[in-house]
């Protein structure tokens, strides 16, 4: 071990310092300690160095801005520029454009870095304390509009946790988001917080607990007053790309019975009908029909309103299947078919006892469901058909239909017999007939 160390002593003898306390080509006496470790890459101890530092000195080094967005920050980006979008948000408005400027450059990042579950978790572990969403809470109500925008798709990454949708719903950004769906400043904040929303609805959790929580009704008022703004003829926030979205959120929302009620009162039937008599986003809006027929009182609306006539016309819709693949968090999820749907919401709808003396204007084009290849398709219309069939004036028009096919008529009759159901407003006994 004294061998080591002296021949140790040896090899830095060279590294020494100089006798002299400092030399004239040494800008400060702290260069002399150039071979210390701290000190890699100022001036070397030697002849040559000092005179190419007198003749090509190296630049100072370049100030670092603490709020800049750098990609150097490794595994730790999401904690830092979290960090940096804290200090950022406790400045005052007033510094002006640099701070928006510098907030948008850190949320790009920001959103750069949420590509995957383990970065997302690290971020929602970051705000377990609730400072992470309630940051992103300032932000969204900040004065830029894409510094807005970008908050909603960062809010957007985080919906696909259970962890991150259980703070945003807590930390009371979903209030936040249905009030950017009417931002008059920019479309695409609107888009941005619908598409937020929209994917938050989609898991049953979120759902349950946005229905659940206090503000939760309000959350639907929101939505369908920001459908019915966005729709309106001569809109000043009149955005398209938008209305599918809100359907599609409302179509997850309205399964429950307070929701339902409060979408009614909102006068959102009308909107829906007249979407449906156009033909326009039609999957989006029979969804929403579908599900707001769960309810009796939103079967009587839509009755009243039209919707038997309103989707008679979809109930012979050639369309074929489109299994698109839509990424809802984790799911793949299938479009439905436009006639499918429509059977489905007129079997709803028939339930109610209006409906069954209403039907017989979709008679033809329920009897020519049961011929479809698609079994669901089939099924629909044929428990339809056994509802409407309740009602002794529409069993007639069923049977007038099937007058040309005898097979068919017969198994229809039977399917009566067998569920008596069907007899109801009939005094004689069907055993017998």
């Amino acid at each position: 071990m004294a061998e080591h160390h002296a021949l140790l002593a040896r090899h830095h003898e060279g590294l020494l310092p100089p006798l002299e306390p400092h030399l004239p080509s040494y800008r400060d006496p702290s260069a002399v300690s150039a071979f210390l470790p701290g000190s890699v890459g100022q001036a070397a101890l030697h002849r040559g160095s000092d005179v190419l530092s007198t003749r090509s000195p190296s630049p100072a080094p370049a100030a670092q801005e603490p709020h800049q967005p750098s990609v150097a920050y490794g595994r730790s980006a999401v904690s830092k520029t979290l960090r940096v979008l804290k200090d950022l948000s406790e400045q005052p408005e007033e510094e002006g454009q640099g701070t928006a400027d510098l907030k948008k450059k850190n949320l790009k990042v920001l959103l750069e870095c949420l590509v995957d579950h383990s970065s997302i978790g690290e971020a929602i572990m970051q705000g377990e304390d609730g400072d992470g969403l309630a940051l992103l809470k300032s932000l969204l109500s900040d004065s830029e509009a894409d510094v807005r925008r970008y908050t909603a798709e960062v809010i957007n990454r985080y919906s696909t946790l259970l962890q991150g949708r259980k703070q945003i719903c807590v930390s009371g950004c979903v209030e936040m988001l249905a009030d950017l769906l009417q931002d008059p400043s920019s479309a695409d904040v609107r888009i941005a917080s619908g598409k937020a929303l929209n994917h938050l609805v989609t898991a049953m959790d979120a759902r349950d607990e946005i229905c659940n929580h206090p503000e939760g009704p309000a959350v639907v008022v929101k939505v369908v007053r920001a459908l019915l703004a966005i729709s309106a003829r001569d809109s000043e926030i009149s955005t398209p790309s938008l209305i599918p979205i809100l359907y599609e959120c409302l179509s997850h929302l309205l399964v429950a019975e307070k929701a339902t009620e409060l979408a009614l009162q909102e006068d959102l039937v009308p909107l829906l009908i007249h979407t449906l008599k156009r033909r326009m986003h039609k999957v989006a809006s029979l969804k929403v029909l579908v599900s707001l027929c769960g309810h009796s009182q939103g079967k009587r609306a839509a009755i009243d309103n039209g919707g038997l006539q309103a989707i008679c016309g979809m109930l012979t819709s050639q369309e074929t299947v489109e299994r698109q693949v839509c990424v809802n968090f984790a799911f793949n999820h299938p479009v439905i078919l436009d006639s499918q749907l429509s059977a489905r919401a007129t079997l709803l709808m028939c339930v109610d006892e209006s409906g069954k003396h209403k039907a017989g204007i979709l008679v033809p084009n329920l009897v020519q469901q049961l011929y479809s290849t698609d079994h669901d398709l089939y099924k629909n219309a044929l428990l339809a058909i056994r509802s409407i069939s309740e009602s002794p004036s529409t069993r007639v028009l069923v049977m007038k239909a099937l007058e040309d096919d005898p097979e068919m008529q017969a198994r229809v009759h039977n399917d009566h017999r067998v569920h008596l159901a069907a007899f109801r407003y009939e005094t004689g006994s069907p055993s017998t007939a």
